[in-house]
């Protein structure tokens, strides 16, 4: 495949990019830049020239995502992966786009090694992280993994609130050694950027939901399948692309039920089960979909609350404090809210449970 040719295949798109691109993005531009990154090596030619159906896919998912491939905005590219050309999101757009639909002020991805010192504070608190950055033996520059305890992702939200997701270095480590990816880009420098955008899928699970979330759903699936992170079964044996007939059923329960059980049921699904759920209303979907989101944005405002005051008294064995968060909910709850806190405070959180059964 020549520079003509390749024009050609992507000029070809015009009619079908603009029918999914809901964001602005102006064709000719993103062709161009989708022409220079297919053209910047031998390999990544090659391999457009072997698969331009995956090349067509790769530009589609651009308008579909909303997604820039401008090289100067460092927010997605195409890269040759397993025989194919990807559409590869950086954790930097998949910010981009938490920002834009509206779930979060802003996010920052972070990464902790063994010489730093850090101190865990709960989900709602930044943590305490300090790192002499210019320790020339504190991260391996060929290699950011080396030497890596884990890192979080800190996320403040639309109400001044923050959100902060921890992962271990074993969990990290875990999702590179699944990944198609692992010979790639994370086997060298860009291993650290790697981390932090499996650092931010993570955290986006906890997020607000918004009316523009399915956007940045679309592009986490279109991640985790180029990286083959998409398990054929979910954890509860169901397909993952699609929920299963009991999923729809609780689903359609917890909509008229608690806006906390709703909350907590909704967090334990996979991703691409959330969007196939949000995705099932046959009528009125726009409402449906607003009704869901908000009954989930509820209970995990109901949530935090709890947490923050479960905390606070905790933090000062203030039993009858303790209680009174704990004691008029159901035992689902109870237990959701002991496995968020700070895991210095979950034995006294335990203790007080364990009373109120005696």
């Amino acid at each position: 495949m020549n520079q003509v040719s390749i024009v050609d295949e992507l000029i070809k798109l015009e009619k079908p990019f603009g029918l999914q691109n809901n964001f602005n993005l102006v064709f000719k531009s993103e062709c161009l830049f989708g022409k220079q990154q297919i053209q910047k090596n031998e390999f990544t030619l090659k391999t457009a020239e072997n698969n331009t159906g995956s090349l067509r896919n790769a530009i589609l998912n651009v308008a579909a995502v909303g997604v820039s491939l401008n090289p100067a905005l460092a927010h997605a590219y195409l890269v040759p992966r397993d025989g194919s050309i990807c559409l590869d999101i950086s954790y930097r757009g998949l910010v981009k786009l938490a920002t834009d639909s509206g779930a979060i002020e802003w996010a920052k991805s972070i990464l902790v090694y063994e010489a730093d010192e850090f101190k865990w504070r709960g989900p709602t608190e930044a943590p305490l992280h300090e790192a002499d950055v210019f320790a020339v033996d504190r991260m391996n520059a060929s290699d950011p993994l080396i030497n890596l305890k884990g890192g979080y992702c800190l996320a403040k939200l639309k109400d001044g609130s923050l959100m902060v997701d921890v992962m271990t270095a074993g969990e990290i480590l875990e999702v590179r050694d699944s990944s198609k990816a692992k010979k790639g880009p994370w086997a060298g420098k860009w291993a650290g950027e790697m981390a932090k955008k499996t650092l931010v899928k993570r955290a986006s699970k906890s997020w607000p939901q918004s009316s523009e979330r399915e956007r940045m759903d679309v592009a986490i699936n279109v991640l985790n399948e180029h990286e083959g992170l998409e398990a054929s079964k979910s954890n509860s044996g169901t397909d993952y692309l699609q929920h299963s007939p009991e999923q729809l059923e609780e689903f359609k329960s917890h909509l008229k039920g608690e806006p906390l059980d709703y909350f907590l049921w909704y967090q334990t699904l996979d991703d691409l089960i959330k969007v196939s759920l949000i995705n099932s209303f046959t009528t009125a979907k726009g409402k449906g979909r607003e009704l869901a989101n908000n009954i989930n944005n509820t209970g995990r405002e109901l949530f935090m609350d709890l947490l923050a005051d479960l905390t606070k008294a905790c933090e000062v064995e203030d039993e009858p404090g303790a209680r009174e968060v704990l004691d008029d909910l159901p035992q689902n709850q109870q237990a959701a809210l002991v496995d968020a806190l700070d895991i210095a405070l979950v034995r006294y959180a335990n203790q007080i449970l364990s009373q109120a059964t005696q």
